[in-house]
């Protein structure tokens, strides 16, 4: 009798269990695949060694341009809009701004003084234009019409880099922290010719890092061994870029005193000396 008894609560504790797990399957989607995805989720960015400022030997400041338009920088810009378990950059900075999770701050400056909300951003990038259009149902007659044009993540193809590049003398190695990212907007007149491009507002990135570090960035090579964005910018360094500024005496970008093929020499001759910082520093 008392074998009935112990194998009856036994088996009443597994229909409950079993239409526990019935209830959490009916409240979340089915699995999009066949195993679950961990990697990347909750997880802390990975610290970075300290560096006490007697360490510091050389450091020169960067700013450079990445191109969304680049075949190796395309996992930046696309998908366009989400997908399940893929976002783009641009899609990402937004929702995280909308949710309040990292901070904005205004374009004109790079050093992070006034920040901005996401209502203010998306306010003062809401056009809205007049303009008189014929009145199908009057021919020669004119009626005045509004146009609304807001901003739209795809829209954004640049992204602007500013970074300081370091000789750490305490464990003898070149380094590189990046400070700040911008999203850079190009703006085309109506004929479609280039008019300039609009920085939108600069992220400090140590503050965005737990966002980046919890979101994938697409590996086209293999979907499972997919890296964070904290991986693309701080470790990896995993994009192409080309750099428009270092920090000099008159505070000049490179095309404010070359042009043409010249503009993309420069660069490359300050990436050679950036890069052999290390290797002189070791000549005798």
């Amino acid at each position: 009798m008392k074998n009935l008894i112990v194998l009856s609560i036994v088996f009443l504790a597994f229909i409950a269990t079993e239409r526990s797990q019935a209830q959490v399957v009916e409240n979340r989607p089915p699995l999009d695949g066949f195993f679950e995805k961990v990697n990347n989720v909750g997880i802390e960015p990975r610290p970075y060694v300290f560096v006490r400022e007697a360490d510091v030997y050389i450091t020169r400041r960067v700013w450079r341009t990445i191109d969304f338009r680049l075949k190796f920088n395309q996992f930046f810009y696309f998908p366009v809009q989400p997908i399940r378990d893929r976002v783009s950059f641009m899609s990402m900075v937004m929702t995280g701004l909308e949710e309040g999770t990292i901070t904005a701050f205004d374009a004109m400056t790079d050093d992070f003084r006034k920040p901005i909300t996401f209502e203010e951003f998306m306010a003062a990038n809401t056009r809205v234009v007049e303009r008189d259009v014929e009145d199908l149902d009057n021919p020669g007659e004119y009626i005045r019409r509004s146009d609304t044009s807001r901003f739209s993540n795809e829209d954004v193809k640049l992204l602007r880099v500013k970074e300081d590049w370091f000789i750490d003398r305490q464990r003898g190695v070149r380094d590189i922290r990046i400070i700040g990212l911008c999203p850079v907007l190009q703006r085309f007149d109506e004929m479609g010719n280039l008019i300039g491009n609009q920085p939108l507002f600069w992220l400090h990135y140590e503050s965005c890092r737990n966002l980046f570090a919890n979101t994938d960035a697409f590996n086209r090579h293999n979907s499972v061994m997919r890296m964070s964005y904290d991986d693309v910018f701080a470790w990896k360094r995993f994009f192409n870029s080309f750099i428009i500024k270092i920090d000099n005496q008159q505070d000049r970008s490179i095309n404010e005193y070359l042009s043409g093929w010249q503009l993309l020499a420069e660069s490359e001759r300050i990436k050679i000396m950036l890069l052999n910082l290390e290797e002189d520093l070791w000549e005798y």
